[in-house]
């Protein structure tokens, strides 16, 4: 997924979900989200909003108008109306089919575009909601000449709220989790799972035991039990604790397997940021033996991200 640098001081971030990627600005943070939605506010109010869905039928700009321009009469004092979007916006979406539209409320307006990409076959509608406070003109451009709705390489790219990671595009999102302390992101493939996790504050509760006892008192809460090679390191100088356990290879156990709807290889390893005050966690499951060199790139590319780390990657 390629970025860019804006033209302006203002530091950026990535944003990565279910395939969509852009850059936004700092300020701005994810305050609602879906497995195909995001709505963005900068503090002071919404300032982006992005619904995406493959299509596997023909795609119809038209009948999506229709629908836009049907909810929006359901709104009192709204105005909707289909738009070209502007020139510059066209230059910086020159990879899609675009119909733009505009709408006017008493507080607030909007310019928003409908991308369709025949390489994926993606329909996004993306609007920019705009205040009177708003004055800078170039925002909007930067985003969505950043903005890229399939990977080029088989990988996804995942950012959110810190959080970093990179994973096989066969790995489906099935669930995620937000709360405070803990995140959760899981996938799937076929009969495999992978879960990102991220606890914290880390100096908490790790406060009377070391990570491998915390680890041991979180086993029966995510079903740790049972595990085998249960081992503490220092990987690049970050405590670490990993454990797995390995089913049998053998026809019988894997024809018992497939009936049954446990998972008998598990993968799991633990790691502490200390400089972040986090604890990072991947774990994966399946019914057949698990790709442990696979599963080493997951935890290789997944991380934390500051700001300045951000900036222009």
């Amino acid at each position: 997924m390629m970025g860019m640098v804006p033209s302006f001081t203002e530091s950026w971030k990535l944003l990565a979900w279910n395939g969509v990627s852009l850059r936004v600005p700092w300020r701005w943070e994810v305050t609602s989200l879906g497995t195909s939605f995001l709505q963005l506010d900068d503090g002071v109010g919404p300032v982006l909003e992005l619904k995406w869905q493959a299509l596997r039928g023909k795609y119809s700009r038209n009948s999506i108008l229709i629908k836009l321009a049907r909810q929006s009469a359901t709104v009192d004092d709204l105005n909707f109306r289909q738009e070209p979007v502007p020139d510059d916006w066209r230059e910086a979406l020159c990879g899609f089919d675009v119909q733009g539209f505009v709408w006017h409320g008493p507080e607030v307006k909007g310019e928003g575009a409908i991308l369709y990409c025949l390489a994926c076959q993606t329909a996004t509608l993306l609007q920019f909601y705009q205040r009177k406070d708003q004055t800078d003109p170039h925002v909007a451009k930067q985003v969505l000449r950043s903005f890229r709705d399939h990977s080029e390489d088989g990988l996804v790219t995942w950012a959110l709220f810190d959080l970093r990671a990179l994973l096989p595009q066969r790995y489906q999102l099935t669930h995620h989790l937000f709360h405070p302390g803990l995140y959760q992101l899981s996938f799937q493939y076929r009969n495999q799972r992978v879960i990102l996790r991220r606890w914290g504050p880390a100096n908490l509760l790790l406060k009377t035991v070391d990570l491998k006892g915390w680890f041991e008192e979180k086993s029966k809460e995510f079903d740790w039990n049972n595990l085998t090679h249960l081992r503490t390191y220092d990987h690049w100088a970050v405590p670490t604790v990993q454990a797995v356990r390995k089913g049998s290879s053998s026809p019988g156990a894997r024809f018992w397997a497939r009936m049954s709807r446990k998972s008998p290889h598990i993968w799991i390893r633990i790691w502490h940021l200390r400089s972040q005050n986090q604890i990072l966690g991947v774990e994966a499951r399946g019914k057949v033996p698990l790709d442990e060199d696979l599963l080493e790139e997951i935890c290789s590319n997944y991380e934390m991200v500051s700001s300045e780390e951000s900036v222009g990657s």
